[in-house]
């Protein structure tokens, strides 16, 4: 296996492959411009090739099951995912510890194992497999706390799925200088879960302040889509962030009655 992963230091890892040439890249970036074009033969074909070159190219077979998933082919995608961070996890060390050894995003030879295997976790969610996606989530978030991926914003959902109020709680707290609706209200959401409804309600206030539109979108009875001059684009503090905040988690603040106290008197 050309892939390897190097302890450089102070329990910082760095993937590697020696297979991986200036023109791989390149052809990998030609590939990417294709799909994005909407040749999707020209660029399945590129990708293939470079699998094909070098079976250790996580890059490579990472592309090439988004690139499945946008165009329907769901097995083809899932099998291209799971054989990513096949190579990758076969190429970790014992001496490599998930709750402590770091991978830094900034090292571009490790983001194409962190991208593949946030992807499986991204699988693992869509598949139901709670668990499964909670433990490869929680080790991105253990091996990357700058978290460059966005797994904290995906946690908390999972973790009430399972009734884990005190891991969201932490999360929450360890993150609270973020400004994103899925720490600054899921943050009071889950004290009133846990019965600190004073504290709560504190912590509502300053997200309502902060982040208005969010309140006002998970008090609506209605939610129709709100339009955006460019599909997919989302605004911190806009609507878009407030309705993709409550297609997320308004269930848990509709299913609870303090929850809802709190819109209604915060």
């Amino acid at each position: 296996m050309s892939l390897k992963i190097t302890e450089i230091g102070d329990d910082d890892w760095v993937f590697s492959d020696t297979e991986t040439s200036q023109s791989d890249f390149e052809i990998l970036d030609r590939a990417i411009d294709f799909w994005h074009e909407g040749s999707y033969d020209l660029a399945e074909n590129l990708l293939k090739n470079e699998i094909v070159k070098n079976t250790s190219n996580i890059d490579a077979l990472h592309h090439l099951s988004m690139l499945y998933d946008d165009t329907s082919r769901e097995f083809e995608a899932y099998l291209c995912c799971r054989e990513a961070v096949r190579i990758g996890l076969d190429a970790i060390p014992k001496g490599f510890d998930w709750r402590k050894s770091q991978l830094n995003w900034y090292v571009h030879e490790n983001r194409p194992f962190m991208r593949a295997y946030h992807f499986l976790g991204l699988w693992h969610q869509r598949r139901n497999e709670i668990e499964l996606a909670i433990t490869v989530f929680s080790r991105l978030l253990a091996t990357c706390p700058n978290d460059n991926l966005g797994v904290r914003y995906i946690l908390p959902k999972l973790w009430i799925d399972q009734g884990d109020y005190l891991s969201v709680l932490r999360l929450c707290k360890e993150y609270e200088d973020d400004t994103a609706p899925e720490i600054t209200y899921t943050y009071p959401l889950v004290l009133v879960l846990l019965g600190e409804q004073e504290k709560a309600a504190q912590l509502f206030k300053k997200a309502k302040a902060n982040l208005p539109l969010v309140a006002k979108e998970l008090k609506k009875k209605l939610h129709p889509k709100p339009k955006s001059k460019m599909p997919g684009d989302i605004t911190h503090g806009g609507a878009g962030e407030a309705y993709s905040y409550w297609k997320e988690y308004g269930c848990y603040w509709a299913n609870s009655n303090k929850a809802m106290s709190l819109l209604s008197n915060g």
